[in-house]
């Protein structure tokens, strides 16, 4: 009876990386898998359809079996290039997605795969935790930056500048509130964003040379109303 459970156990971690297919979302495509499903790796692995795609490059994980039913049993990260990824997976009692311990950075071109993005530059983040339930944001703690952000209108790139975000759970209700200031540049951004479950509230002031130049305005002007040092963006929807 041990000999036999013993050979089980040995079977179940020999299982081979390529079983994590079974468990993937259709959205999800990985290859070159090598090693284990306890602790492997793939060469190539994006997230989307062919026109809106975001590629994670080279990923690796590693599973603790003794943490599958608390805490974050999963440490996951991707290469690509200059981009990195890398986070701690795992469920909470209620069901929610839990990430701990996150930290990223990429280009925010790769934003554009998703949806029209106007913004250049590179943005970090460090999180200690975020919860997800679908798709929705149920909370964050952490800090992000936006380096070097230019507006990438057709007659040229406008530099714009550096920023910083800090973002926490604030109230009863599990809002999510980043607060922004700016650490220099020519357009100086104050204000917050708030997400509440499956919904946002952008409410940002606008200053600096960029922030009075026309053309800029005029390009902004969708989502912006003028003032006298500059705009303001107050925007608010759902995601």
């Amino acid at each position: 009876m041990i000999a036999g459970g013993v050979l089980l156990l040995m079977l179940t971690l020999q299982i081979p990386a390529s079983a994590v297919r079974w468990f993937l979302p259709t959205q999800a495509g990985v290859t070159g898998l090598s090693g284990t499903i306890w602790s492997g790796q793939a060469l190539r692995c994006w997230w989307g359809s062919t026109d809106k795609r975001i590629v994670l490059g080279r990923v690796a994980w590693r599973i603790e079996p003794w943490r599958l039913f608390w805490s974050t049993p999963v440490s996951f990260s991707s290469e690509w290039g200059e981009q990195r990824l890398e986070t701690r997976l795992g469920y909470t009692p209620g069901g929610n997605v839990r990430l701990a311990d996150t930290s990223l950075s990429f280009d925010t071109q790769v934003l554009s795969a998703l949806m029209p993005f106007y913004i250049g530059g590179r943005l970090s983040g460090q999180f200690s935790s975020i919860e997800l339930r679908g798709d929705a944001l149920q909370f964050a703690s952490g800090k992000a930056r936006l380096e070097g952000a230019v507006w990438t209108a057709r007659s040229g790139d406008i530099p714009l500048g550096t920023y910083h975000v800090d973002i926490d759970t604030v109230g009863t209700d599990g809002e999510v509130e980043g607060v922004m200031k700016t650490l220099g540049g020519a357009l100086q951004l104050a204000g917050n964003v708030v997400l509440r479950s499956g919904s946002y509230q952008i409410a940002l002031q606008a200053t600096g040379p960029v922030a009075l130049d026309e053309s800029f305005r005029g390009a902004v002007a969708m989502l912006a109303t003028p003032t006298s040092a500059g705009f303001d963006i107050n925007l608010a929807g759902t995601y």
